[in-house]
């Protein structure tokens, strides 16, 4: 086995690896523990990579859902641990991972052929893990493009399709000084009073995998209307928003409650705004003299 240690969002990951099955996939490259500190601090939790696979004998089915494109099925054991059944675009079983309850203790197995199938279920076993390991620790796992500058990040926010990156883009393009910190799937936490937004090695399909973090300025909902407006969403319609815009499992409670709080602690320091836009200049520019300008 080889042993490989990552530092995301502050937490230490360990993994060990199998070496026949599969190099470490690129993406995690820059979350490599860069110092014996990063590497010695006590893990948050571990993944273990071997060729036996991993069993659902004796576990009851919880959920079967598909996640924009590839399915999931989950499992829970009757010691209190989760099983994974992580199925490719073309329904093939990519992977599975049995987890204990709190997800320390991560056992993942990998289908044998192409790569691409390995670094798939690689990717989804350990994101599910780190998702909710975390949320233990006032985190959470966000579903958003996020732009930065000079040490604070922006969050854009809403279903698949919104034009979350495409809202980036056009900061990019027309707000001098901005750079994309993550455009799928960064990281969250709140310690004290300050929330904090990290980069991750999950990224969606654009390439942006920084070990950096940002304090957060403002979180934003889009939705495409043919006009551009800006308001401040309440507290109700705020957590709702959150609540839809991160990883979360309804059936486990004691994580579930761990999000809640941590969603409210959110709302409370930054609140969250909703934009009806278009994809235009005019959209980035109303959004950034709104959210920004206080910066």
């Amino acid at each position: 086995m080889k042993k490989i240690d990552l530092h995301i969002a502050d937490f230490a990951v360990r993994l060990e690896l199998d070496g026949e099955l599969m190099a470490l996939p690129r993406n995690y490259r820059p979350f490599v523990a860069a110092s014996e500190d990063e590497s010695c601090c006590e893990p948050l939790l571990r993944i273990t990579m071997g060729s036996e696979p991993v069993s659902v004998d004796g576990c009851e089915k919880l959920s079967s859902f598909d996640d924009l494109g590839y399915r999931q099925d989950v499992y829970k054991c009757s010691e209190g641990g989760y099983v994974f059944e992580i199925y490719n675009y073309d329904g093939k079983l990519a992977a599975t991972m049995a987890s204990s309850a709190r997800f320390e203790e991560n056992r993942v197995w990998l289908a044998q052929g192409e790569a691409l199938t390995k670094e798939f279920g690689f990717n989804n076993t350990l994101m599910i893990a780190f998702a909710f390991s975390s949320a233990y620790h006032g985190t959470l796992m966000m579903h958003s493009s996020v732009v930065a500058k000079d040490g604070v990040g922006y969050m854009f926010l809403g279903k698949s399709g919104t034009g979350k990156s495409t809202h980036s883009s056009l900061w990019l393009k027309y707000l001098d000084g901005y750079h994309l910190l993550n455009d799928d799937n960064p990281v969250l936490r709140v310690s004290g009073s300050e929330v904090t937004v990290y980069g991750s090695p999950w990224s969606g399909k654009t390439p942006c995998y920084r070990q950096e973090k940002a304090r957060v300025g403002a979180l934003v909902m889009l939705e495409q209307k043919p006009y551009n407006k800006i308001s401040r969403e309440s507290v109700v319609v705020a957590l709702s928003s959150l609540l839809c815009s991160c990883s979360v499992m309804i059936w486990d409670r004691s994580s579930y409650d761990c999000i809640m709080r941590t969603i409210e602690q959110v709302i409370t320091l930054v609140g969250v705004h909703h934009l009806e836009c278009l994809p235009d200049e005019a959209a980035a520019r109303l959004s950034h003299d709104t959210i920004a300008g206080k910066h």
